[in-house]
């Protein structure tokens, strides 16, 4: 092929694969942008009290959700009714113990309802929307045992906050505060709008990314761990694109926006995740706001019971509220042990070589002799970089991009004969340097 037939090949691949890649992306973002941009435009024109607000939050996202999942929504309504009479009820004989009850039973539920009772393929609809519910639902009975509410949240209040339109569906979380917070402000410029269609660009910019360019520049015929690694970024690039969506969703509804309409809220940072310091910053800026909650509500609540009881318990809350899936959990429990691993070895390297080359960067006075400009630190960040870029072609790998595969959910073998076609090597790479870490 000669490199006139090369380019207009190329260009015919990319309208054929971009135009109707836009135009899906577009037709899923107008849906949300419509509902949230509903909601505030009514909070903005018309004085509405507090149950009016939101008594207006749960009739939007209520329709918003039907009109995406169909039928499914009675699942997600029938956990958040379910879970607000269980803490209404708990409320009444105890004020303790509030947070452990409803996230056990919660879990119990989703577990339930993926394993028992939803088809796999109505399940991948909902799932995203069930661990957000969920999330709210805990971060409440926690916070009334934590003392924050003066009472019970009323059941308008309590609906309008789970089935809120800006964040229903794609996340983030938010805490019921803020969420309350955001209800009352009435904000409206030009810059509001020309951050709505930035982050509406950028998400688009994402899809695009995952779907066709990246698939595009690595083909078959090159390595397995190049082909891992394509397949690792395309899935990063479609959660992006989510995040990204998210966060328009949640400014179309005058959300996550200062008094001077700047954005106050963030989901990720990609540029961390592509090219990063440590497994540890990978796992924090993957979702932040999800971050938050998992060290606010799990993390910190266990703490007292030990530092490695506490991060395994994080990260199988983590795993289960994503649902009972062999290879969510596989990976995110191995990710847990990955980065605690590499946290603790980082330490002792630091600490023998006095080098700054811990997992978090570290602050500008600190005790280690070679800074993090030095020779010797930037050759140590960057081996551990480039072992964490491994890790995450190897972790990512198993998230392909087939619909099929994606809508009954990946099976026990996929995931095994993925990780075995790479001869475990992160697994094995990692109890070596456990092995390291132990002998120093």
């Amino acid at each position: 092929m000669d490199e006139e037939d090369y380019i207009e090949n190329t260009w015919t691949y990319f309208l054929l694969c971009g135009e109707p890649t836009l135009y899906e992306g577009l037709r899923f973002a107008r849906d949300i942008i419509v509902a949230n941009l509903t909601l505030r435009l009514i909070i903005q024109c018309i004085s509405l009290p507090h149950n009016g607000r939101h008594c207006l939050s749960l009739l939007i996202g209520t329709f918003l959700l039907y009109y995406n999942v169909g039928s499914a929504v009675i699942w997600t309504l029938g956990l958040i009714t379910g879970a607000y009479f269980a803490i209404t009820f708990l409320t009444l004989i105890t004020k303790q113990w509030r947070g452990f009850i409803i996230t056990l039973l919660v879990i119990l539920f989703i577990v339930f309802c993926e394993v028992f009772v939803v088809n796999p393929k109505m399940w991948q609809q909902i799932r995203g929307i069930q661990m957000i519910a969920a999330m709210k639902i805990i971060s409440v009975a926690i916070e009334l045992d934590r003392g924050l509410f003066k009472e019970m949240l009323n059941p308008v209040e309590f609906g309008g906050y789970l089935l809120c339109p800006a964040n229903s569906i794609l996340g983030p979380w938010i805490q019921f505060h803020t969420y309350s917070s955001y209800l009352d402000v009435k904000i409206l410029s030009r810059r509001w709008v020309k951050l709505i269609i930035i982050n509406l660009a950028q998400a688009m910019l994402f899809l695009i990314l995952s779907n066709c360019i990246i698939p595009w520049y690595i083909d078959d015929d090159t390595t397995l761990w190049l082909m891992s690694y394509r397949d690792a970024q395309a899935f990063r690039m479609s959660h992006y694109f989510v995040s990204s969506m998210s966060i328009v969703s949640m400014l179309s509804a005058g959300f996550g926006l200062s008094n001077d309409c700047h954005l106050d809220i963030e989901v990720t940072k990609p540029f961390f995740i592509e090219l990063p310091r440590s497994l540890v910053q990978v796992v924090i800026f993957w979702n932040i706001p999800m971050h938050q909650w998992l060290k606010n509500y799990i993390f910190k609540t266990c703490q007292p019971y030990g530092q490695f009881i506490a991060i395994f318990t994080t990260y199988a809350i983590s795993s289960l509220l994503h649902g009972f899936n062999f290879q969510l959990s596989a990976v995110l429990l191995s990710i847990g042990s990955f980065s605690y691993v590499e946290y603790n070895l980082r330490y002792k390297v630091a600490s023998a070589l006095e080098v700054c080359c811990l997992a978090n960067p570290c602050a500008k006075q600190c005790e280690h002799r070679y800074k993090k400009n030095s020779f010797i630190a930037v050759l140590m960040n960057t081996i551990f970089s480039v072992i964490t870029i491994m890790h995450l072609a190897y972790l990512g790998v198993m998230f392909e991009a087939s619909f099929t595969v994606q809508e009954s959910g990946y099976s026990y073998y996929h995931t095994i004969s993925k990780w075995e076609n790479l001869n475990f090597f992160s697994h094995g790479f990692v109890a070596f340097m456990y092995l390291g870490y132990l002998m120093m």
